[in-house]
């Protein structure tokens, strides 16, 4: 709902008094004593050390490095970014000091260095040199291609073109030494203040780190960061443009539309290499269950394709879409055939529901392909996603797929595809959205030909191999928890690095197993495999997804990525998974001999318990955070990238602020703190739509504690939301949009709009969810009705989109009694109106 701009003054005044009256009996905020300060998670690819100048070894002055950091939760294309250096006096931009190459991708908490092609003297090897150095006091930045959008700056003097709040301090003597981005060391880079003094510290040594150092992910600071400057870290506000840009997953200022429940997930714009003329184009249904698309468009802004959609997408399913044959995808059946040609040059696809709601969008904001490429290699446009978290259609939420080892489709002249059409993309990491309900047991409904959630499971890893000399004798085990047999084949057993990939073929029985042998049978030599598989899985870790026929997940084994949770390579001890639990680091241990069974090639002990019951662990609890026993690799924390919206109620029919009335007032907005420390919200502000709609709230002084919530009514914000679509934006207090959400339609009074599940920091909105204020996420139940009956003011059954006056008049809740229901209701000869004869005037107002 939106509070109107212009209404009679009686109305405004008694608009006026029912607030001042509720405000009486508002709810207050107490106070918290010790607020720390707040510390911003970074939201996108940061500069995470650097120095200008080295120790006596070689050239000082050229000593130079930067290094990249990805302190987020999904990987983040880099390629084409460009490093530009400036001098103390803001000049040397012209040019970029070094352009990051083509298919380069730092995943979450690696690492990314830059130095001089001559004078670095570095323990690792950088990744990419530059020519040019930069002087001891100047600066340097991040950005797109072009240099003008800006993803991180640092500087060292205030005449420095690059810099965020206060600079640091330039280093005069030949020491080696450099500026570590905060927390540090083995708790990542993650902070981000917009303020160079207050975001970086002095290390020595220094600590330069490149893609092939070791991962690692934010965690928890120990203590509020202070400066070991003698500078004040008091943060100046400069006139400095910020950066413009975010990463997948996080919002624009642009305010980029979230993807909603059906994506599109990729376009081969360039054809294949059968011949140019064979485009094909792939959407997906980020959730469970199936959507019926019939009657949905695809259409491209220039008009050269319009398609009117026929069909369902299953749960979690793929819909492909070939041009004018069946043949452009020789071994993938289409879901439907269209015509028209999308332009190599560059074009606008639009997917749009019957009422013309906007879904989603790729390439919405015209100009070229942000990825694919044409002849010679006719790449696909790939969105990036994870699990039903989809990134917004910018730039960076798409790739290019130059994986072969994802390549299974066959073109018209039976060339591999170069991309993933009618199945996962090459980035795709699969994830278990949990249910909504308390019971996650398995019910003997189950059928052979069923493929709910966890119906078969991934139930041990030998990813280390099975003694020393033998590990490349991996294995993994499938088990069944249900009550009948299931039929596996063509189910696929899938790593995030498309190897292995397990084309399944047989039965796992009731609560049996099924084993996966690699290479040959005589891994588990006393034990007869069910399947032999080829292809290495990385001891570093990676994602297993079990996926049915339908292109379902069903399952997931370290499904959050990142290193493997248990297992060891010293001892050989097997990853386990604990009882028929959902995948998260708890859900695992690692087997110390007791139970085992098996033996390896040599005769020897298996550390493992192949075919038989897993060692009994812990019962897990719901948590990714790897715990004091992880072996491999040292215990890392992942900290959230920041505080969210995480609720939206637009239309209200039931008294939620408890003010006894049923209004706009009602409509709330929750927040949510991700992060694993305290944050205090004082300065933040809550807006609508910008320079449109209601005024910006600035937000109380209120601390909130890690996972804690708070919910912000219309009735103290004064933020009336817009029944026909409206924005909601969380901004810092230094201008910076932190999250923000576009909504379409409020069609239906008391349905919320949320994030599932609770607090997930991507983009995975549902706008059919049960207001739950200051309570976990869900779409199902029932809103509660008022005690004694209905409240006070029912809420108006006409949205606040019809024309003011009309909604004045009708509204109880505010024009109630203004207008004579006579005028509406009384019918004379052929059903006209009759006015009341009334001859006296209401006074006018004119403002």
């Amino acid at each position: 709902m939106r509070t109107w701009k212009s209404f009679p003054r009686a109305a405004l005044v008694i608009s006026l008094l029912l607030v001042l009256c509720a405000g009486l009996f508002a709810p207050r905020v107490e106070q918290v004593g010790a607020k720390p300060a707040m510390v911003y998670p970074a939201t996108s690819v940061v500069i995470s050390e650097f120095r200008f100048r080295g120790d006596t070894v070689g050239n000082p002055a050229e000593d130079e490095f930067i290094e990249l950091y990805n302190p987020t939760t999904v990987a983040i294309d880099i390629s084409g970014w460009e490093l530009r250096g400036s001098n103390n006096a803001g000049g040397g931009t012209g040019t970029p000091r070094a352009t990051i190459p083509a298919a380069t991708v730092l995943q979450p908490g690696q690492y990314y260095l830059i130095a001089h092609n001559a004078g670095y003297t570095g323990p690792v090897t950088p990744d990419l040199t530059y020519v040019t150095g930069i002087t001891n006091d100047g600066g340097i930045a991040l950005t797109l291609s072009g240099g003008t959008t800006i993803i991180d700056q640092v500087g060292l003097s205030v005449g420095s073109l690059y810099k965020e709040g206060t600079p640091q301090i330039p280093l005069t003597t030949n020491v080696d030494r450099g500026y570590e981005r905060r927390i540090g060391n083995v708790n990542g880079n993650c902070q981000d203040d917009d303020n160079n003094l207050a975001d970086f510290f002095l290390v020595t040594p220094s600590n330069p780190q490149n893609l092939s150092s070791p991962f690692v992910f934010c965690g928890i600071p120990t203590a509020t960061p202070t400066s070991t400057n003698t500078a004040t870290n008091t943060f100046t506000p400069t006139n400095t443009l910020p950066p413009t840009d975010t990463p997948p997953f996080s919002p624009t200022p642009t305010l980029t539309p979230a993807p909603g429940e059906v994506v599109i997930s990729e376009v081969a714009w360039s054809g294949t290499l059968a011949t140019t003329n064979d485009e094909w184009i792939e959407l997906y249904n980020t959730r469970s269950t199936p959507i019926d698309i019939s009657g949905w468009r695809l259409v491209s802004d220039s008009g050269a394709v319009d398609i009117v959609l026929n069909g369902i997408i299953p749960g979690n399913g793929f819909f492909l879409l070939e041009r004018a044959r069946e043949l452009t995808v020789s071994d993938v059946p289409s879901h439907q055939i269209y015509f028209g040609t999308l332009p190599d040059t560059g074009d606008a696809l639009r997917l749009s529901k019957p009422d013309g709601t906007i879904v989603d969008t790729a390439n919405g904001d015209g100009g070229s392909w942000p990825a694919g490429t044409g002849s010679t290699t006719f790449y696909s446009m790939e969105r990036l996603m994870n699990g039903s978290v989809v990134a917004p259609d910018t730039s960076a939420g798409w790739v290019s797929n130059n994986q072969p080892t994802t390549w299974f489709a066959h073109d018209a002249a039976n060339n591999l595809i170069h991309g993933t059409p009618g199945s996962p993309n090459f980035n795709f990491i699969a994830t278990i959205t949990p249910t909504l309900t308390q019971t996650r047991t398995f019910t003997p409904t189950i059928t052979p030909t069923s493929s709910g959630i966890r119906s078969v499971i991934i139930n041990e890893i030998a990813w280390a191999g099975t003694a020393s000399g033998l590990a490349d004798d991996e294995w993994i085990e499938l088990y069944n928890p249900s009550g009948i047999p299931i039929d596996l084949t063509d189910w696929e057993l899938r790593a995030s690095d498309g190897t292995p990939t397990i084309i399944l073929d047989g039965i796992i029985p009731a609560g049996g197993y099924f084993l996966l042998e690699r290479d040959d049978d005589t891994v588990v030599s006393d034990i007869a495999a069910n399947q032999i598989y080829t292809g290495a899985l990385s001891n570093s870790g990676e994602i297993l997804s079990l996926v049915d026929t339908s292109n379902k997940v069903i399952d997931t084994a370290n499904g959050n990525g990142g290193g493997w949770p248990r297992g060891s390579s010293s001892t050989y001890g097997t990853m386990e998974r604990i009882a028929n639990t959902t995948d998260s680091d708890s859900a695992w241990v690692t087997n110390g001999g007791s139970p085992r069974n098996g033996k390896n090639a040599n005769g020897g002990d298996i550390m493992g318990t192949p075919k038989n019951k897993n060692t009994t662990g812990p019962t897990p609890t719901p948590s990714r955070t790897p715990t004091a026993t992880r072996t491999l690799p040292p215990p890392t924390v992942v900290i959230d990238p920041r505080p969210i919206i995480n609720e939206i109620l637009p239309r209200p029919g039931y008294d939620w602020n408890g003010d006894g009335r049923v209004d706009v007032f009602d409509e709330f907005i929750e927040i949510k703190n991700l992060t694993a420390i305290n944050i205090n919200l004082k300065g933040w502000r809550l807006d609508d739509e910008a320079n449109l709609g209601s005024d910006p709230y600035t937000l109380p002084d209120l601390v909130l504690k890690p996972g804690e919530r708070a919910i912000f009514y219309a009735l103290e914000t004064n933020i009336l939301l817009s029944d026909g679509g409206d924005t909601v934006r969380l901004i810092n207090p230094s201008g910076k949009i932190y999250d923000a959400y576009t909504y379409a339609i409020a069609r239906v009074e008391d349905q919320s709009i949320c994030r599932l599940p609770d607090g997930n920091p991507g983009n995975s909105w549902f706008e059919d969810c049960i207001p739950t204020p200051n309570l976990t996420n869900s779409r199902e139940g029932s809103v509660p009705s008022a005690p004694g009956g209905n409240a006070e003011s029912p809420v108006c059954d006409l949205p606040d989109t019809i024309p003011a006056d009309f909604f004045f008049a009708e509204c109880r809740g505010y024009g109630a009694g203004i207008w004579n229901p006579l005028f509406w209701d009384a019918t004379g000869w052929m059903d006209k109106h009759f006015l009341p004869s009334i001859t006296g005037k209401w006074k006018s107002f004119v403002e």
